[in-house]
């Protein structure tokens, strides 16, 4: 008798510890993540490499980067260390390399200002020493030498003649009039004649810095020169496109003539000669893209979008690529005649929102006077389609009704909005109390809506009468798990099953910001809270916390989710990359090995009807999905462990320090006879099917 309990008692101590080591498994397999839109948006800059075959690289106002090396075909993020902390103003290749690139950043912070390289096509930057702090406007590489690198700042011109490892100021230093520098061109045949364009005036040396001489004669006072075209074969001819215009010189900039541009096109971002024949030359203006035929004298429109830049393909004849603001990146392939839009995998939009329901996925930008607005997928982001416009309103706030996905509720800065038609047309709808901004929204169905207001969180379900259920000051509302619905505020998170009664959460820790609350959706008790402090779990409903450090730092935690149909199953936003868990938040692994960028995501989201796909809306980027990676053995004894709750026990986690977390009180002693049959239950607690026992059995025993 007792051979046969220390036989049961040895088996249950090896279920129990292989049981816990299955909690810490990771994915069977990484997750990538993939780009699906909505394309499109503001781009500044574009660059083609005369190294390299088919590559383009092009660049946002907000130091976003995208490389095509296919020819504008599909574009891919690069990640930059001033991306969202700075103005990229400047960018341009190594005419002998394909991998050496420079860029040009103004930003209030000192340590991101200046001049950034690359050598290895974007993988890693370095922000060159002797230019850091330096507001960098523009920059210039002389064809001849590409050693030689002119950098235009708020501070006047600075020069390189070693690829940017050593700087010299060539400018007088506290020559107001001579700064900032917003534009630069090198004479082609000699590196010590270089033309400069400031907010007010051209100017231009002759002898490397030395000296410098007013070039305005001809040009209108007080012009922003914003691009300066010296031709390479013919030097005495230069361009230069300003606020007030193009112009033309013939005498290497001693006077200007004024070029007549269509009616109405004045302002005039950038000039540029075609390089396979001079007499095309292309200007962007405030009515569009211009081209002319004859070297400036008589002008066509070519598009009225608004191009900010221009790169011509030095392998593709008549191919030429475009950056805009209001269009995202085109391209030419005959010659600038007509152009098209090629902003496959390039997104740079102000989005705000991502929500769905069914199998429809929503998102919304703002401030784009063309292309802004709501966006829908109904397959799974293999294409989006622009959706329509909320009438004279910025849908700052917008969801989806969880039982009809084509309704669809909106706040702006002037009240509420709802769309039954999948976001094509807008109603206004009643707001409570009048003329309050709405700070959250979520419908709880398509009739019955919460709305946190600045003087509360209110509810109505007929659209018409509102009750006022919490005077908290909310700043954002979800649902989570099983019909659970949570509210955060300045103050601390609440939480209620249909948004009449609402329950105060315990505070993880004093004076934490809360950043999200996820419930599971199999426990009512199991929660997740995303603090600046870091990631905790509750097992009592929120009441009380334990920090969860298994994967994870003790640092802000900006986002969580529960799967919501998958038991255990969860999700974190840290340090800008996704992690996941499941074994209910115990122990977290990178959801995929490669950072997003800089920024983590802004929202995750889970559409019930796709259970296998994760998707994340980056700020600017826009929607990303993932494949969500099998769990199998592990999430199963994650599931039985974290469904049952947790007890007092014996021992903390591995890797736990100290932190309160302990072995589940899981039931896991059985007999020889009850074997298959703890392992069939343990399978049908985490809801999956025959196949799994035989999974489990062989993680018990390998």
């Amino acid at each position: 008798m007792e051979d046969r309990q220390s036989q049961v008692g040895s088996l249950r101590a090896t279920l129990t510890a292989s049981a816990l080591a299955l909690l810490v498994l990771a994915p069977l397999s990484a997750a990538t993540w993939k780009g699906t839109g909505p394309f499109g948006g503001a781009a500044e800059l574009i660059r083609t490499s005369p190294a390299a075959r088919n590559l383009v690289l092009a660049g946002a106002h907000n130091g976003l980067l995208y490389v095509s090396r296919n020819g504008g075909a599909w574009w891919s993020h690069v990640p930059f260390p001033a991306q969202f902390a700075g103005v990229l103003h400047a960018l341009e290749i190594d005419p002998r390399s394909g991998a050496v690139w420079y860029a040009g950043v103004e930003s209030e912070n000192a340590w991101t200002s200046g001049v950034y390289k690359t050598t290895d096509g974007g993988n890693t930057w370095t922000l060159l020493p002797a230019t850091k702090g330096l507001g960098v406007w523009s920059l210039a590489i002389w064809a001849k030498n590409p050693d030689v690198v002119a950098a235009g700042t708020s501070s006047g011109v600075w020069l390189s003649r070693d690829t940017g490892a050593a700087w010299s100021h060539i400018s007088t230093a506290g020559d107001s009039e001579l700064r900032p520098v917003v534009s630069l061109a090198f004479h082609p045949d000699d590196s010590s004649t270089i033309y400069a364009g400031t907010t007010h005036l051209p100017w231009r040396t002759t002898n490397g810095g030395q000296t410098w001489q007013s070039i305005h004669d001809g040009m209108i006072d007080d012009s922003d020169v914003f691009s300066i075209q010296v031709d390479p074969l013919k030097p005495s001819r230069v361009f230069a496109s300003a606020c007030s215009g193009v112009y033309g010189s013939v005498n290497a900039a001693e006077r200007w003539n004024k070029l007549a541009l269509p009616g109405g096109a004045f302002r005039t971002y950038f000039v540029a000669i075609d390089p396979k024949n001079d007499q095309v030359v292309f200007a962007g203006t405030t009515q569009g893209l211009m081209k002319s035929g004859d070297g400036g004298h008589a002008w066509r429109s070519v598009s009225t979008e608004a191009i900010k830049s221009v790169a011509f393909d030095p392998f593709v004849p008549g191919r030429v690529f475009f950056a805009s603001t209001t269009a995202g990146l085109l391209v030419s392939t005959d010659s600038g005649n007509s152009l098209h839009e090629i902003n496959y995998g390039f997104t740079n939009r102000n989005f705000t929102t991502l929500t769905g329901a069914g199998g429809q996925l929503y998102s919304s930008s703002v401030y784009e006077p063309v292309s802004g607005g709501v966006y829908r997928t109904d397959n799974l982001g293999l294409r989006w389609t622009h959706a329509g416009d909320a009438p004279s309103e910025q849908l700052l706030l917008m969801a989806a009704a969880p039982d009809n996905a084509k309704i669809l509720f909106g706040a702006g800065y002037h009240g509420l909005l709802k769309s039954a038609d999948a976001g094509k047309t807008w109603t206004t709808y009643k707001t409570p109390p009048p003329g309050t901004r709405i700070t959250a929204l979520l419908p709880v169905s398509s009739t019955a809506l919460l709305a946190g207001t600045e003087q509360g969180l209110f509810r109505t379900a007929d659209g018409t009468t509102w009750t006022k259920v919490s005077d908290a000051t909310v700043d954002s509302l979800n649902r989570s798990g099983a019909a659970r619905i949570f509210a955060l505020t300045g103050s601390g998170a609440l939480h209620s099953d249909d948004g009449s009664d609402w329950k105060k959460c315990g505070e993880p820790q004093s004076a934490v910001t809360w950043y999200g609350l996820a419930f599971d959706v199999a426990s009512r008790n199991i929660a997740l809270a995303a603090t600046s402090a870091g990631l905790f779990r509750s097992v009592d409903e929120c009441r009380t916390w334990t920090p969860v450090r298994n994967g994870l730092r003790a640092e802000t935690a900006s986002l969580v989710l529960f799967h919501p149909t998958r038991p255990s199953e969860a999700f974190v936003s840290q340090g800008g990359r996704v992690y996941v868990s499941g074994n209910g938040g115990l122990q977290w692994t990178p959801l995929d090995e490669e950072t997003q960028g800089n920024n983590g995501p802004s929202s995750l989201f889970v559409l019930p009807s796709v259970p296998d796909k994760l998707f994340a809306l980056f700020p600017r980027r826009g929607i990303f999905s993932a494949a969500i990676p099998s769990f199998e053995a592990s999430s199963l004894a994650g599931a039985a462990a974290v469904r049952s709750g947790y007890g007092a026990s014996s021992a903390p986690l591995s890797g736990s320090k100290g932190t309160g977390s302990s072995y589940p009180a899981t039931d896991l002693s059985v007999s020889g006879s009850e074997t298959g049959g703890s392992f069939n239950r343990i399978c049908a607690q985490a809801g999956r099917s025959s196949a799994c026992t035989t999974t489990f059995k062989e993680k018990m025993f390998q």
